[in-house]
Parts: C-alpha cells; structure tokens; sequence
C-alpha cells in the first residue's frame, strides 16, 4: 500500500515538474506565429469546408501566405472579404487567380415518379442504399434519395423536393463540390454560374426502358436536339448532354421536352 502511494506520489510530482518546464519553454522559446494569419483567418467563413483542399481555415491562411496556394481556391468567402484579405497577401506578392464560378446541379428528378423494385427500410444514407442490391429503384442511375448529400453541404444549399430527390438552392452554393464526393452513383456535377438549364437525368438506358421505370427520364427522342438554335445540345448514349459553351439559355429546349427531363434551376 505504501509502494502504492509512493509511486502515485511521485508520478504527481514528475507531472508538476514537467509541466513548469513546458511553462518556462513556452515563455523562454515562444513560436512566433505571423499575425497576418490571425487577420486573413477572421476575414475567412470559418466554415472548414475542405473545398480549397486545406483542413481548415488556418490552415487555409498559413499555405496561402506561403504561396502554396492561392485565395481563389476559396469559394465560400465574400467578395467583399475577398478584397480585403488581397490587401494582406499583397505584402507577400501574392496573385489571385481568376477561377469559373461554378454551381452544382443533381442530375435526377425522380424520387416518386420513379418505380421502386422493394421498400428500403435501411439506414438514410446513399451508400447504405446503394449496398442494398445495388438500391432500391427500378432504374440502375436513378438517385437513392436519403438526402445525404444534403447533410453533407456546410452551406444548406440543398433541399429535399416534395417528390423525394434534392435539389440545388443556386444562390445558396458556393461551388465546393462536397456534394460531388458522397454521391455513389454520380449524379451531381457542376456548372457555370449564370446557365439556368441541366438534363435532370442520367440514364443511358434505351427510351422504351427509361419510360417502364421513370416518368421523367430522358428518352433520347432528340427533340430538344432538333429545336436547339445554336447547336448545343446532342444525344450521347441515349443521353441529352448541352454544351454550355454554345447554350445561350434560351429555354425552347425545356418547352419542347415531352418528359419535362430538362429543368430549369
């Protein structure tokens, strides 16, 4: 019992004598820490959102003040936050590169205008459906719509439709493309701000296919083909696919598709 006592007591001791030695380290050799870090980090969202590739928003700060990378790779910061942060890094000669403004878009829109092959009862988790003999809807590219992705985005820019598949809030994203990552079946991508039609699908099923599981589905009729005034949309594996690059956002295609597959945002 003694021995006992002894060895907790002089653990105690040794633990006291360490820590007023890393006191006196921590006075006597202190880490100079660049205040410039604490300025851009309180200008930053402080969102940790990953988007920029850095852990967090500190971490974000110190690499950029090292020109190991660069402030556009934030895409949650404020334009007018923006600014003032490039005043700092400007004593370092820091450049910011131009980057596309981009949103992203979830391409299905079918949840129950869908068929479903069984009852999922599972986890609410993408992935957790997609083991499930590979989901649960009748279309192998349909989306799994536990919402996952809507847990996933920091910015609450997307909502669950009353049809049960998410949708994008455009003014809400601010591009970071987490949604992208927790997709297991691929359907989100991203598009330059400013366009306001997508192909609401991602099916490369045959027509007679996609109408026996989908209500919504693009059936390859090549309406939207043959309306396109400037040649920006084409049929790729039984797929509509636009070109934004030559779309104007004219919007006669979304009149004219007889499933109602391309949506406006």
């Amino acid at each position: 019992m003694k021995a006992l006592s002894l060895a907790i007591l002089t653990l105690s001791g040794l633990g006291v004598i360490f820590g007023i030695l890393l006191a006196w380290a921590s006075k006597r050799f202190p880490v100079e820490v660049d205040p410039r870090i604490k300025k851009i980090v309180e200008l930053l969202p402080g969102a940790n959102c990953g988007a920029c590739g850095m852990t967090g928003c500190s971490i974000f700060a110190e690499a950029m003040l090292q020109k190991r990378i660069n402030l556009s790779y934030c895409v949650a910061c404020t334009e007018e936050n923006k600014k003032e942060i490039i005043s700092i890094l400007a004593t370092s000669g820091q450049k910011i590169e131009e980057r596309d403004d981009l949103v992203a878009v979830i391409n299905c829109g079918g949840g129950n205008r869908s068929q479903d092959k069984f009852k999922y009862n599972g986890l609410a988790d993408c992935h957790s459906a997609e083991q499930t003999l590979r989901g649960f809807k009748e279309c192998s590219f349909a989306c799994h719509e536990q919402g996952t992705c809507i847990i996933t985005c920091p910015f609450g820019a997307i909502k669950m439709q009353p049809w049960g598949v998410p949708k994008v809030l455009v003014d809400l994203c601010r591009g970071c493309q987490k949604c992208i990552a927790v997709c297991p079946r691929n359907l989100i991508c991203m598009i330059r701000r400013g366009k306001s039609v997508y192909i609401n699908c991602q099916s490369h099923a045959k027509g007679q296919e996609v109408i026996k599981s989908c209500k919504v589905g693009c059936i390859s009729c090549a309406k939207c083909v043959k309306i396109c005034p400037v040649s920006a949309i084409n049929i790729e594996h039984n797929l509509a696919k636009i070109d934004y690059n030559k779309c104007t956002d004219c919007r006669k295609c979304v009149d004219v598709c007889p499933t109602k597959t391309i949506s406006i945002l």
